[in-house]
């Protein structure tokens, strides 16, 4: 239970506009000499896939604009990008994987204290001499040319030997922009006792002033700090925070019931629970049981 609680509590995914994030200067040189040295791709997202910082404020290399755009297939490349966030997030670390074009991407997660506040990437180098035979073909029978290729060998190759010591450095950069402050989210720091505390008492609805107490601060000084750093309302952000944990449960422990996990996530009434997520979800939580099943 505590291990999807602190998942789930601490890395509930926020979009840019929830966030206030703080940018150093030291930053965009470290992205900028990256980028340069290795001529790849370096760039700070937010959670939510948004584009903050760029190194040398370079752009999608030829390759991957004639695949988003001229094969239209920009939400296959997205859904990529995604899953490469779900590994780094999962494991904590630097992680490279291939593309569906054929390209190689490399990804970690940036974190303030347990929270994933967004992901650096590095990409648009190949380990490979074409590009997926698929996607070739595919741009020979539309275009009438062997342009597609000529584009993904315009990209930086490097052996994999290559893309290992890479990553390592990558690592390292990753680490010191977390360590040196390069990247904060304004306020998030102050709520983070909150934070935790929440994730190791999954039973407890706090009220705002009994969240106040815990930081030490007044009830109307905790709402200010909370809605500037999170972009919502303390016990707005604690009823989502429970119903995410709710999702997790539903979708990883076998057998449970709704009355279980509202019992469990601190609802004395599951019916209540259930109000409340079809309230804020569009659909009862059964439908989540019925997922389970089918699955």
């Amino acid at each position: 239970m505590m291990d999807i609680t602190a998942n789930v509590r601490h890395n509930r995914a926020m979009s840019t506009h929830e966030l206030r994030f703080l940018f150093q200067g030291d930053i965009r040189k470290v992205l900028d000499h990256f980028s340069r040295l290795l001529r790849v791709r370096f760039c700070f997202l937010s959670p939510d896939g948004q584009e903050l910082q760029v190194g040398e404020g370079k752009s999608h290399c030829r390759f991957c604009r004639m695949v988003r755009f001229k094969l239209g297939l920009l939400d296959r490349c997205l859904a990529n990008d995604r899953d490469g966030w779900h590994q780094a997030a999962q494991s904590g670390e630097a992680v490279w994987y291939p593309c569906f074009a054929g390209m190689t991407d490399g990804c970690m997660t940036v974190k303030s204290g347990e929270r994933v506040i967004g992901y650096m990437m590095i990409g648009q180098f190949r380990t490979r001499r074409t590009c997926t035979p698929a996607l070739r073909s595919r741009w020979r029978k539309e275009f009438g040319n062997d342009d597609l290729q000529k584009f993904f060998e315009e990209t930086p190759y490097y052996t994999r030997a290559q893309v290992r010591d890479i990553m390592g450095v990558f690592e390292v950069l990753v680490k010191f922009i977390v360590s040196q402050r390069l990247i904060a989210v304004r306020g998030l720091d102050s709520l983070q006792p909150l934070l935790s505390y929440m994730a190791e008492h999954p039973r407890e609805t706090l009220t705002t002033g009994d969240a106040a107490r815990l930081l030490h601060r007044s009830p109307s000084s905790l709402s200010h700090l909370f809605k500037e750093a999170m972009g919502s309302s303390f016990l707005q952000y604690q009823i989502e925070s429970k119903l995410d944990l709710a999702d997790e449960i539903f979708r990883t422990r076998e057998g449970v019931t709704v009355r279980q996990v509202a019992f469990e996530l601190g609802f004395g009434d599951p019916y209540y629970f259930s109000r409340l997520y079809r309230k804020h979800r569009g659909h009862p939580p059964s439908r989540m049981l019925r997922r389970q099943t089918d699955a």
